[in-house]
């Protein structure tokens, strides 16, 4: 079955504009339906994929307001393979200062991992490392309250964790030649879980290849990726996914 992880590439949705007061979004979506031939009976199997993610943002004088969403559909075989999806909402204040402020939410959940819902709220600080045409290098580092509920399949029970953690993350936007734009983000997260008595580390990380087509148009590649030491039921620990799209902004 595939992996998919699903790693917030905020940079992909941080508007760099310097005027104030407008709203700006992005959407895209992809579908892939085929059949393929199955023995020599002349029976087939039908595959049916749907991706589809959007942003949303609105920025006032000093304040970015954020609202994130994805969608990840996958039905092989009859049946479901892959149904997993987010919405995440950010708000930073004091947007153009070198030392920004952030507050999030997010809802999340993979059934086929057997994550039913996390929530998580948290906070922090974000300092703008290198700011130019050329280069944008961000730091950022807060805390953030993890409420987890997975399930078990080998033991067919649920698991609910509740865990406070911090949050650290390297960004950077890299302009490549005109139509050609990386953007990456990478997390490190850590939290203690008190009733397992253990600490909990999460790597995960995003690059993404973004090529203009033209003002509204994008051809977007991603490969997202996430590492866990100590996964609360039993799945890898290292999960990787690339993509390929196309998206419009407005």
């Amino acid at each position: 079955m595939p992996a998919f992880s699903q790693i917030l590439n905020v940079e992909k949705t941080r508007v760099e504009r310097d005027s104030s007061n407008y709203f700006t979004g992005k959407l895209g979506v992809n579908l892939n339906l085929f059949n393929r031939p199955v023995g020599t009976e002349g029976r087939t199997d039908h595959f049916v994929g749907i991706t589809g993610n959007g942003n949303i943002g609105y920025v006032s004088e000093n304040t970015t307001y954020l609202l994130m969403g994805s969608y990840n559909y996958v039905r092989l075989r009859g049946e479901t393979q892959i149904e997993t999806g987010y919405v995440h909402g950010r708000v930073t204040f004091k947007r153009k200062q070198r030392l920004s402020y952030e507050t999030y939410g997010q809802l999340q959940y993979d059934y086929n991992r057997g994550l039913e819902l996390r929530s998580l709220v948290g906070a922090g600080v974000r300092f703008r490392l290198v700011h130019s045409d050329d280069v944008r290098l961000n730091l950022g580092t807060g805390i953030m309250y993890e409420h987890e509920r997975w399930r078990n399949f080998q033991e067919a029970r649920y698991i609910e964790k509740h865990i406070p953690k911090m949050s650290n993350y390297v960004s950077i936007r890299l302009p490549l030649n005109p139509y050609l734009e990386l953007s990456s983000i990478h997390y490190y997260q850590f939290g203690y879980d008190q009733p397992s008595e253990m600490w909990r580390h999460r790597f995960s990380g995003d690059f993404s290849f973004t090529m203009k087509i033209n003002n509204r148009f994008q051809l977007i590649t991603s490969f997202n990726h996430t590492y866990e030491t100590r996964p609360i039921v039993p799945i890898p620990r290292y999960l990787y996914n690339l993509t390929n799209g196309i998206q419009v902004s407005f």
